[in-house]
């Protein structure tokens, strides 16, 4: 996950909210329980800043976790 960090603070460097969704779900992906939410839940607010159709998707997981 090292990789994966890097690529995360190179996207918050940017400022790139569509990057930092993708990489927020993968990192979620990559995780389980607590550290899954927490991933998750930054995934979903970068996607409804970009204006993604993933958010859908990531509330849908979230939902599933009882997170939302």
């Amino acid at each position: 996950m090292s990789d994966l960090n890097h690529r995360l603070l190179a996207a918050h460097a940017t400022g790139n909210p569509a990057a930092l969704a993708r990489l927020y779900r993968e990192a979620g992906e990559a995780t389980q329980d607590t550290a899954r939410a927490f991933y998750l839940t930054h995934a979903f607010v970068f996607a409804l800043e970009a204006g993604l159709p993933d958010a859908t998707e990531i509330e849908a997981d979230l939902q599933s976790m009882g997170r939302v």
